[in-house]
């Protein structure tokens, strides 16, 4: 485990938007695992009954498109990931270091709830895939080399087909409407990831991970929450513990795990709700740890 105090200064620039070179290179039937074709603005899979499309210059891979929660707040995210934000100083600054010091040049990067905009400067010659289940979110981002409306549980790309696979704090959004059924998002999600990571290839996940008695409370209540309010309550904190029992499960024998601690300042405050940028509280009142979560897939 590596436990790192979070620096004060960030200087951080981002990578124009490539246009796609081909979709039918970088995209795959999400049944089938198999190539696709594009017929004008139909996705079409030869060797199953799929059909994506394409509108605004997103690539449609969804057997229906859900209304999500992020729809009309991607703006607000944006603002969040601009550098001089106190929710980027809280909770992205060092690891975007981090994280841009791992990545090779000429790399392809899933980036799984990427949002509409890229918190990250890709590596030379890169290319990043962006998967957002929010179409409205997703269209907005002109810095991703393909966007891509999916889900992280059918991810439309050939088995061992990325080096990197990152999620920035959407493990937790992929909720279904009990806490079982949103465990098995999560456990088909890391099925994928293994799935279409190459051999030798990286999975980061950075989460908020909850202390303990927010578990406790967390999971003695969210089933009721849930069914109660559902539009409300759109995410579940996973303990350390769970992710990595998932990895143990659907990740391919072998791969290497590492955890790294990001510690803030107990009085250094921050706005907890990112679509709240105006309600702002303590470090040390803030039941949730900021951690990555590292695993990199056998050779």
């Amino acid at each position: 485990m590596y436990i790192c105090d979070i620096a004060n200064e960030n200087s951080h620039t981002l990578k124009p938007m490539m246009i796609p070179s081909d979709i039918e290179n970088l995209l795959a039937c999400p049944n089938s695992y198999l190539p696709v074709r594009v017929v004008g603005e139909r996705i079409i899979c030869d060797g199953s009954s799929f059909e994506g499309r394409l509108k605004d210059g997103v690539a449609i891979m969804m057997k229906s498109a859900p209304t999500s929660y992020f729809d009309d707040k991607y703006e607000v995210m944006r603002n969040g990931h601009q550098g001089e934000s106190q929710a980027w100083s809280f909770g992205y600054k060092h690891q975007i270091r981090l994280f841009e010091s791992s990545l090779k040049p000429g790399a392809t990067i899933l980036d799984v709830g990427c949002g509409p905009t890229l918190l990250y400067q890709p590596p030379q010659s890169g290319t990043v895939i962006g998967l957002e289940p929010s179409f409205y979110s997703i269209r907005a981002n002109k810095q991703v080399t393909v966007r891509l409306q999916a889900s992280a549980t059918e991810i439309p790309l050939a088995n061992h087909s990325v080096d990197c696979v990152v999620c920035f704090y959407s493990i937790h959004h992929m909720v279904g409407t009990s806490i079982s059924e949103t465990r098995g998002n999560v456990h088909r999600a890391f099925k994928e990831f293994g799935r279409v990571l190459r051999p030798g290839g990286e999975l980061f996940i950075f989460e908020m991970t909850p202390m303990y008695l927010f578990a406790l409370f967390q999971n003695l209540l969210w089933n009721q929450v849930r069914s109660g309010i559902p539009n409300a309550l759109d995410m579940y904190f996973w303990p350390g513990s769970d992710l990595r029992n998932a990895a143990e499960q659907f990740l391919p024998i072998g791969s290497s795990f590492e955890l790294v601690v990001f510690r803030n300042s107990a009085f250094a405050t921050f706005p907890p709700i990112f679509s709240l940028p105006w309600l702002k509280i303590p470090r040390f009142l803030y039941p949730l740890t900021p951690k990555l979560y590292r695993w990199r897939m056998p050779s």
